[in-house]
């Protein structure tokens, strides 16, 4: 059976990308911060109850080793994985009017540990495996007020060709899925303070509305999957046309 990873797999894209890969008949491993949040999705998703979930804070360097030596000693390969984890952005703001302390969180969560979690996938896998990083827009271009996060994801896109490079000679390929705005439980959060956002952001996209996560989804499959064997350390933009316009 094939092995799947999923960090941050209890809401919003990580989620849904587990149910299309437990419907694929992958073995699926999930991890989150929230147990709660977990137990949700299983009420709703009765399905999850094969996946495999872990609650771990991947920004707890403990507790990340500890998530790896488990699937190690359990499952002794992983042949997919995404890393999807991204907790809410603490670091917003004009840069010299954030402390100094959010800015490291961010530059840690965004970028280091998602690394981390590169490296040791890696350590877990064999020629045909295939691992996509989820990116964003916001990693191409200028992103004020969030420049940290901004910051972050422009790293992880570096790392993200650079690691494909080193790793497609042992079989193993590197991408990347970048969304622009999705509609996800984050998005639906902000209604209480704008009621308004989903049509003024929307206004702003090219094709006039939000990314369904089921649209990010069909991007991270095909990349995953033998159907891109021939695409190595590349950023697939889902974003509706909002990064060129």
């Amino acid at each position: 059976m094939k092995i799947a990873l999923v960090t941050g797999g209890s809401k919003g894209i990580g989620l849904h990308v587990v149910l299309r890969l437990v419907k694929q008949g992958y073995r699926v491993i999930t991890c989150s911060r929230s147990k709660s949040t977990w137990c949700n999705a299983l009420k709703e998703y009765p399905e999850l109850n094969s996946v495999d979930y872990q609650s771990v804070d991947i920004a707890d360097e403990q507790q990340l080793n500890e998530l790896f030596s488990y699937i190690s000693k359990r499952y002794g390969k992983l042949d997919i994985a995404v890393n999807n984890a991204s907790p809410s952005l603490v670091s917003r703001g004009y840069i010299t009017d954030v402390e100094v302390a959010l800015l490291k969180e961010t530059l840690h969560v965004d970028f280091f540990c998602q690394a981390l979690c590169l490296r040791a996938e890696l350590q877990l896998m064999e020629a045909g495996a295939s691992i996509v990083n989820i990116s964003s827009i916001n990693g191409l271009r200028p992103t004020p007020n969030a420049s940290m996060y901004s910051a972050s994801k422009h790293a992880l896109e570096g790392l993200t060709r650079s690691v494909a490079l080193e790793s497609i000679g042992s079989g193993i390929r590197v991408n990347a899925v970048a969304p622009g705005v999705t509609w996800t439980p984050r998005w639906e959060e902000r209604l209480l303070e704008s009621p308004n956002i989903r049509a003024e952001v929307s206004d702003a996209v090219p094709i006039k509305r939000f990314g369904d996560v089921e649209e990010i989804v069909n991007a991270v499959e095909f990349l995953l999957s033998d159907k891109a064997t021939y695409v190595v350390g590349h950023t697939l933009v889902v974003d509706g046309g909002l990064s060129l316009a």
